[in-house]
């Protein structure tokens, strides 16, 4: 078992959009994340100096926003970003469809609305996204457009520095699934998303989550296997969340559980997007 249980029930959430960084977060970036202004411009020069020096990655100029999320997500570890960008590329070279926009048709599709970015922060910063995987149906969308709706959509989020700093937390909802989604068993979306998973909760349990989670389970590193959290009730969520950035079905008092079509302008900011990366959104 991961995870701190919530020893209070603090309502001080913060909304998902900011267009600054609180001082909480700035503090927390340089106690956790081992960053300061000064050793933040002196690691980026050192890792695009790697990177031009590799055979791999030389023909590339990625953008200095790019190379400090991988920075945070390794807490500076130079050879770990390093090696991070190289797993970014390598899977920009062979999956590259994981990577493209999706056709506008996919978008209002009832498989479509199962991934959904919750309105409210949880009041460490992280963002809290939910998936409904069993909205997804393989007759109305292809699963390598799934895949890639994931991907747009974190690599979309962490553009946001709160985002970077503070890290994910996940509600993976099982109900109504069915034995073709093997989504969690991709590995691809592990290697290429740079973010801090901080937790990830499994709710409304079946035979079809015991059954991924028992192959998904020795391909996952130790670091993330002890974050994950099983609940056999919704309502054990409220055990690590407030009720307030939570929706109903969850025993929260969430009204508005979607970020005016996140997906939507995820998709269209992502037309963009390279594998050099594009600027912060702030």
């Amino acid at each position: 078992m991961c995870s701190k249980v919530i020893s209070n029930k603090s309502e001080d959430t913060l909304p998902f959009h900011t267009h600054s960084l609180p001082k909480f977060v700035i503090r927390k970036c340089e106690e956790e994340l081992n960053e300061t202004p000064g050793k933040k411009a002196k690691a980026v020069l050192e890792l695009r100096s790697m990177l031009k020096n590799n055979p791999e990655t030389s023909e590339y100029n990625f953008h200095d926003d790019l190379l400090v999320l991988f920075l945070r997500r390794n807490k500076y570890r130079m050879r770990d970003a390093f090696q991070n960008v190289q797993n970014f590329v390598n899977i920009h070279r062979k999956e590259s469809y994981l990577f493209k926009s999706a056709s506008d048709k996919y978008l209002d599709l009832p498989s479509c609305k199962g991934l959904v970015l919750l309105p409210k922060r949880c009041p460490d910063g992280c963002t809290i996204v939910r998936s409904q995987l069993g909205r997804w149906n393989p007759n109305e969308m292809p699963f390598e457009k799934l895949q890639s709706l994931f991907t747009i959509l974190f690599l979309q989020l962490l553009r946001d520095p709160m985002t970077q700093i503070n890290g994910f937390k996940i509600i993976h909802d099982f109900k109504g699934t069915s034995l073709h989604l093997k989504f969690l068993h991709s590995q691809s979306f592990a290697n290429c998303v740079p973010g801090r998973y901080k937790e990830i909760h499994l709710v409304n349990e079946s035979f079809v989550m015991k059954t991924l989670w028992a192959i998904v389970k020795p391909f996952l590193s130790e670091k993330i296997r002890n974050r994950v959290i099983f609940h056999s009730k919704p309502e054990g969520l409220l055990h690590y969340f407030p009720r307030s950035v939570l929706p109903a079905e969850y025993g929260g008092t969430l009204l508005n559980n979607d970020t005016e079509d996140w997906i939507k302008i995820a998709n269209k900011y992502h037309k963009e997007y390279t594998v050099e990366g594009q600027p912060n959104f702030y």
